[in-house]
């Protein structure tokens, strides 16, 4: 009894010590926003302007409307882009960009310029796109039908890749890919993918996404050739966004960008090529 009439003196004394502490966060004016991506599709170009907001803000981002915005190209492209809600720009017609060639996104908002550039780099389009059945016993794999694709890389090292997976029209994964390591591990290249059968039957695999599918499921796979810029910006924009609040989070930072002026945000110009397929048994 002694005891619990002693824990329970400790536990008012310590109550009594709490103190709430206000910490004075630091913080600066708004900075612009500016969020956009062009490829090679044929689809009006958008960009979205809005304005940052402090590190635990949660209301609603503002949105800009009265700014000047246009993309250029070597191309001899020059497209004028107009608000038409929310903050988002779009061109009045349809565009491409070409790969190996320069975009500059112009935008005059406030009395400032924000200018940045970028090439769209050369890839090919995706040759395969199929599945295979990874049975039982198999390690700590799940069994199951997975999906996998086959491209062509480019000779020289400096392949940088975002890849969007889709099943029946719902994103199941964005990952990232590059050829930091020989060549980029989602193309599969050393897979025959025509004798998927016999290759299966010699041990090897090839690096499916990370998702199992069933028969009858709609599949689509964007593949989106990047910067390195780009492919690092994300990284860190994700990084950010993991943030748990544990001692090894990585520093509170915004991502290094490719836009002038020290607007946030970043335009990006890729190359984007889709396969798709329905999943037999």
């Amino acid at each position: 009894m002694k005891k619990l009439i002693y824990l329970a003196l400790f536990s008012l004394i310590f109550a009594a010590c709490e103190r709430i502490v206000e910490i004075d966060l630091p913080s600066e004016a708004p900075r612009l926003v500016i969020e956009g991506q062009i490829t090679n599709e044929r689809t009006p170009w958008q960009v979205r302007l809005t304005l940052s907001q402090p590190y635990f803000e949660q209301t609603e981002a503002i949105a800009i409307e009265n700014a000047a915005v246009r993309i250029s190209g070597t191309d001899g492209s020059d497209v004028l882009l107009v608000h038409q809600d929310t903050g988002m720009f779009v061109s009045a017609d349809t565009q491409q960009c070409v790969a190996g060639e320069l975009y500059t996104l112009s935008v005059i908002y406030d009395g400032q310029t924000y200018l940045a550039t970028e090439q769209v780099p050369i890839a090919y389009p995706l040759d395969t796109i199929a599945t295979y059945f990874l049975p039982e016993n198999n390690g700590f794999i799940p069994s199951g039908y997975y999906v996998f694709i086959q491209g062509k890389e480019n000779e020289a090292k400096g392949d940088y890749y975002q890849f969007k997976v889709y099943s029946k029209d719902t994103l199941k994964a964005d990952d990232l890919d590059n050829d930091e390591f020989g060549s980029v591990s989602y193309l599969n290249e050393d897979f025959n993918s025509r004798d998927i059968l016999g290759e299966l039957a010699k041990g090897k695999t090839p690096r499916p996404f990370p998702f199992t599918v069933e028969p009858g499921d709609s599949i689509r796979v964007e593949q989106y050739a990047i910067n390195e810029q780009r492919f690092n910006f994300i990284l860190e924009l994700r990084a950010q966004q993991g943030r748990s609040g544990t001692p090894f989070d990585p520093p509170p930072a915004n991502p290094n960008n490719n836009i002038s002026n020290g607007a946030l945000g970043y335009f990006s110009v890729a190359n984007k090529h889709i396969a798709s397929m329905v999943v037999q048994k």
